[in-house]
């Protein structure tokens, strides 16, 4: 398709929205009382679906082709929030109206006492959060134009990568200024622009249906027929299992918790609801749209699977690419229209309700505090706000194009939504238990979402930073400062859920602890507990048609609550009202003489009902704005319900005072007792008429020295003592003291704001004695302790000393078992070369027999004693299995067998060399059980690890002998006569290298059908670089060839030159290296071949060195040796010479004297 043709009707597209919401804010200037009926609910429920962007339009299809059902849980939740916890969202539209806020931050911030360090922080931490969904948005018309386009101008509309997306980054910013920021919304509602998202959400409906129908029925006759096509697979067939796991319910909430907690659908959701009404209609329509805009995902996808079964296509383009494939134009450009539109809508609300909260939180309090910029715009600030908001547009959008160009393109669309979605929940906290528990304070707010900020960014943001690349590996695989538990992956030990889901748990988690721990350990302001009460105990805001005279003003509601609850409180609720600081200032007299509104009379309401209830509070206020004085029986009732409500309070204090189990008294500021409840006589042993009200604290005091209570030296240091301290007057204090009779009490002191304070006693005495004998059994214990750890230390060292003392043993057999088997195997090695004798033949095949063996039997033992290490590195899975199926392939044609490798280009966490002996053992029993038939390497995706599968047509295994197998000896007796049996010690080593390696093995046989053997394995981090193909050495003979041989066992130097002179090879020896270059004399040798062990404790290494001293570091070395250690392989390696293991086998010897030849004379070609 032409990409002019693309981009005109996209232009056009967005051309036309424009003109729907111009259209749609002059309807709303026209008639401001038609958003509250008609179509407003229809129009309210579709811009919910706002939530459905790219992701789901084509990242949907791209989950489910990859997970099956999985991308359900996207759904799933806000269904479950808006169709069955709409009052929750009710609520919160109730309480966002009372409040006048006009963003989520605002919502936040007012909830804990209208903070705006709060608001920033939050405005801050959805800037970061969301930018991945910006981003994702910008991915998704990225590639499905680049899909739709074609190949004209080289497959992309533009040459370098990125040009695309920068072009539409500049389109998207154009259109959601001129869409959402064309000039300031009073209580930033924009009908127009919600009319035109309703109108979106409409045109991606239609879009997807009509081209998910049209795909279904197109390419298999329906989606009945698809489904059985698939099921018709095995790897599509497990595809269609749900697997409600841990990774799928914490979708689940995190998606519940997104359609409340992203800033755009707070927007569409709360600010922009114009009757609450609206949401009963949302609350089933949403959910249905939903259903209807997923209703072909799953189908789509397993027809797309079908379609391109090799991968070819990224499966988030499926929705684009099938229609092209089969000749469907118009379908793929509706396809297309209809995900530019969910896109478009996304980032415009977006932009919009993130450059309300920039703007708003975070930078006119800073314009605010700079004096110059205030006065330029005191007049008129709407130029200033739009530029803000304008620039908050253009600055947000090149962020998530950056993001997008260094590490979204890495990333599935879906993968990057989660990332949002995860970052958005840690509002959730703060925001619901706001709404329903008083308790909560700012503090705890703002731990919380620090705690949850920094753990989201650092277990699921780090993560894709070091996929990216931009940040080291290491930082996965070794976690913080070097410490495995703190990895971002497995932070505090966690490992059982995949990266997102145990990033997203423990991040909430910690968010949550906070709060509620510095909740409750902080205390809230006034302002703090009036907005909590006005947050939990919302009302509706109808007032009975009450009006304020005209000549009512903000100082008449003032004086009016100062009479009743006094001038310090009702300042502070005025100066709230106004914004203010300081009672005093010429600026709040001023503010004062403003008309009274609302608000006023609902916080002057609020204030007065404390002291005298709140229908006389309502009484008050009624007379007041009715302009008219009281009347006896007014008073008369106003003041009678005061005294009832004083006599309430009294009588629930004193009960609340005599059942708390705690002794309590109250001093005034002058030392004189004000309040106490008889457990506090009770616990000092004091006689009820020794006090009364107003008794002096020294008469107290004076009493219980009389008694001998603070008999010891110090004991005067008590809480009246040491409340008498100046210095100690204003903090609280806490300590505890011993009475005569060994009484324990706690004493805890807390001034009160007019000066005094209040004590409580507690009586500890039971807390105490345990604490002593808890006391004495912790140091019977650490004293036991300590003799213990000094036995195992010891037994450790003996342990450690046994296990040397195997590990040398483990050499040994290996060197000098392999020693005599190397020279048989030369010997025999020779004698073939020189004819084929049949019993030289039955002797090689003996040997053969017996070198496996030993091997199986050293492997084992290695594995046994803790010898074998594995070095974990990302490997690309083909370059294990490439090779693996190109040797084996030869023996699997000599058999009669088809050996078939499916490619993978995933990459893995693993051991490359012990994961290709687990791989090659499978493929080997496959080869060796099987009679007919073929066999399949291939690998599948098993959420976070990859599942590498060897299937064959053999006989299959019986269940009641599957554990059987993997022991040692063990092996059926079904495989075909003629192929060697084995030794029943291969699948026993398998399951010890998995063990090393931490893989799961899994098999599954049919009787008479055949066997499946599988290897679990965690997929990368980083993905790993592919092995770069090694250039073909050109084969030269080794004729002439000489050949300097350095060994110390006389058999085996003879058996070397018997084989090297039958390759035509010139051969000198020595015992050392000394004795090597006395033999050679004047020659010079092409090749130097020694063993590693000599006599009397040299090396071989030590002979390399004195022979290349001589000829020069060029002289082509290999070193043979029985020792299979890292150490003598890095030893080695670092010499500059090849490594080879007894026993030799003589085709691998040629083999590399062959390609050290060839490479010894490449320079002089």
């Amino acid at each position: 398709m032409q990409s002019w043709l693309v981009l005109t009707l996209s232009l056009v597209y967005l051309a036309a929205l424009f003109g729907v919401a111009w259209q749609g804010d002059r309807l709303a200037d026209k008639h401001p009382g038609a958003a509250k009926g008609g179509r407003a609910p229809l129009l309210y429920a579709l811009s919910l679906a706002v939530y459905c962007t790219s992701w789901t339009f084509y990242g949907a299809v791209g989950r489910a082709a990859n997970g099956g059902f999985d991308f359900l849980s996207i759904y799933v939740g806000p269904s479950l929030m808006i169709g069955l916890g709409w009052p929750i969202l009710a609520k919160m539209v109730r309480v966002a109206k009372a409040e006048n806020t006009v963003s989520i931050s605002d919502f936040i911030s007012a909830r804990y006492g209208k903070s705006r360090v709060l608001a920033a922080f939050v405005t801050f931490i959805a800037v970061l959060t969301v930018l991945p969904y910006f981003a994702l948005q910008l991915k998704a018309i990225t590639i499905s134009l680049e899909a739709i386009s074609g190949n004209m101008f080289g497959g992309r509309l533009l040459d370098k990568p990125g040009q695309n997306t920068f072009i539409i980054t500049c389109t998207m910013a154009l259109f959601a200024i001129l869409f959402g920021v064309r000039n300031i919304h009073a209580n930033e509602h924009h009908r127009g622009l919600m009319t035109a998202i309703a109108a979106e959400s409409l045109v991606k409906l239609l879009a997807a249906l009509v081209v998910g129908g049209g795909i279904v029925f197109t390419v298999a006759g329906g989606p009945w027929e698809i489904f059985n096509q698939a099921l018709a697979r095995p790897e599509l067939r497990e595809m269609l299992i749900p697997h409600l796991d841990g990774g799928w319910w914490t979708m689940t909430l995190l998606a519940a918790l997104a359609i409340i907690c992203l800033p755009r659908q707070f927007h569409v959701a709360v600010v922009e609801n114009t009757h609450v009404g609206d949401i009963r209609t949302a609350s089933w329509l949403f959910p249905a749209y939903l259903v209807g805009i997923n209703l072909f995902v799953m189908p789509v996808a397993l027809a797309g699977l079908l379609m391109f079964p090799d991968g070819s296509v990224n499966a988030d383009t499926f929705l684009v690419t099938i229609p092209l494939e089969l000749g469907h134009p118009g379908m793929a450009l509706l396809a297309f229209i209809g995900g530019l539109s969910a896109a478009t809508s996304m980032i415009i609300v977006g932009t919009v309700a993130l450059s309300t909260m920039v703007c708003n939180d975070i930078i006119v309090p800073v314009l605010m505090a700079y004096r110059p910029a205030m006065k330029r715009w005191q007049d008129d600030p709407k130029p200033m706000l739009l530029t803000v908001r304008r620039l908050t547009v253009l600055a947000l959008l090149t962020m998530a194009y950056f993001y997008y160009l260094f590490i979204g393109s890495t990333f599935p669309l879906a993968t990057i939504g989660t990332v949002s979605f995860a970052g958005v929940a840690q509002f959730a906290p703060p925001l619901l238990l706001g709404l329903f528990f008083r308790r909560v304070t700012k503090a705890g707010a703002i731990a919380g979402l620090g705690a949850g900020f920094i753990t989201w960014a650092y277990t699921v943001l780090v993560p894709s930073f070091a996929v990216a690349g931009l940040i080291p590996g290491s930082l996965m695989d070794e976690g913080l400062f070097g410490i495995h538990w703190l990895t971002p992956a497995g932070l505090g030990g966690i490992h059982d859920l995949d990266t997102l889901a145990h990033g997203a748990l423990i991040s909430l988690g910690l968010n949550l602890l906070a709060l509620v721990l510095v909740s409750a350990v902080t205390r809230q302001s006034e302002l703090e507990r009036q907005q909590a009460r006005r947050f939990v105990s919302q009302r509706s805001d109808a007032r009975d048609g009450r009006q304020a005279p005209r000549g009512a003003i903000l100082a008449d509601l003032h004086e009016l609550a100062a009479r009743y609850v006094g001038t310090k409180r009702a300042d502070a609720v005025f100066l709230d009202l106004t914004q203010l600081s300081n009672p005093r200032s010429d600026q709040f007299k001023v503010a004062l003489e403003a008309r009274i509104d609302d608000e006023a009379i609902q916080a002057t309401e609020w204030l007065l009902a404390g002291a005298i209830g709140s229908a006389s509070a309502r009484v008050v206020v009624a007379s007041l704005l009715s302009d008219r004085r009281l009347s006896r029986s007014d008073a008369r009732s106003i003041i009678d319900e005061a005294s009832r409500a004083i006599l309430d309070q009294h009588m629930l204090l004193r009960s609340t005072l005599e059942n708390v189990g705690k002794g309590i008294c109250a001093v005034d500021k002058d030392f004189r007792l004000l309040l106490w409840n008889y457990r506090f006589l009770e616990l000092l042993d004091v006689p009820e008429g020794l006090i009364t009200v107003g008794t002096p604290l020294g008469q107290l005091v004076s009493y219980l020295q009389s008694r001998g209570e603070f008999g010891r030296e110090g004991e005067v240091e008590s809480l009246f003592m040491r409340r008498l301290d100046p210095k100690r007057r204003d903090q609280d204090d806490v300590f505890h003291r011993t009475r005569p009779d060994g009484t324990v009490l706690e004493i805890s002191s807390n001034p009160m704001p007019d000066g005094g304070f209040v004590a409580v006693y507690n009586d500890i005495t039971d807390k105490h004695r345990a604490a002593e004998a808890l006391r004495a059994a912790n140091e019977g214990l650490e004293r036991g302790i300590a003799e213990r750890t000094t036995d195992l230390a010891a037994a450790k060292q003996e342990a450690d000393r046994a296990n040397q003392a195997k590990t040398r043993l483990l050499a040994a057999v290996s060197h000098d078992l392999l020693q005599p088997l190397h020279a048989a195997r030369l010997f025999i090695s020779a004698a073939l070369e020189r004819g084929q004798d049949p019993l030289v033949t039955q002797a090689d095949a003996a040997l053969r027999s017996v070198e496996q063996l030993l091997g199986d039997l050293l492997d084992v033992t290695k594995l046994d004693t803790g010898v074998v290490k594995p070095n974990r590195t990302a490997v690309m899975v083909d370059d294990i299995l490439r090779p693996l199926a190109e040797e084996l392939g030869m023996v699997a044609d000599r058999h009669g067998l088809r050996l078939r490798r499916v490619p993978c280009r995933a990459s893995v966490d693993t051991d490359a060399v012990l994961l290709r002996r687990i791989l090659q053992n499978f493929l080997a029993n496959a080869l060796r059980y099987t009679p007919k038939g073929r066999i399949l390497l291939g690998c599948r995706r098993v959420g976070d690890h990859l599942r590498i599968d060897v299937w064959d047509t053999g006989p299959g295994i019986p269940p009641e002998r599957q554990r059987e197998i993997f022991q040692e000896f063990r092996q059926l007796d079904t495989g075909p006569g003629d192929r060697d049996k084995g030794l029943g010690l291969g699948l026993s080593i398998v399951e010890r290298f998995a063990a090393i390696l931490g893989h799961r093995i899994g098999l599954r046989s049919t009787v008479g059908k055949g066997s499946c053997f599988s290897v679990e394995v965690p997929l990368a981090a980083t993905p790993a670089e592919p092995r770069r193909p090694t250039s073909a050495v050109q084969v030269t003979g080794l004729q002439g060839t000489l050949v300097l041989c350095v060994e110390n066992e006389p058999a085996i130097a003879e058996a070397t030159r018997a084989l090297l002179t039958g390759w035509d090879c010139q051969v000198v020896w020595g015992n050392t290296g000394e004795a090597a270059l006395v033999a050679l004399g004047d020659a010079k040798p092409d090749l130097l071949l020694t063993d590693f062990h000599l006599d009397h404790g040299a090396s071989g290494l030590e002979a390399l060195a004195l022979v290349r001293a001589r000829f020069g570091d060029a002289l082509p070395a290999a070193v043979v040796t029985a020792d299979r250690s890292d150490a003598v392989r890095e030893a080695v390696t670092a010499a500059g010479a090849r490594i080879i293991y007894k026993p030799v086998r003589p085709g691998a010897l040629r083999a590399l004297l062959t390609q050290m030849t060839a490479e010894r004379r490449r320079p002089a070609a």
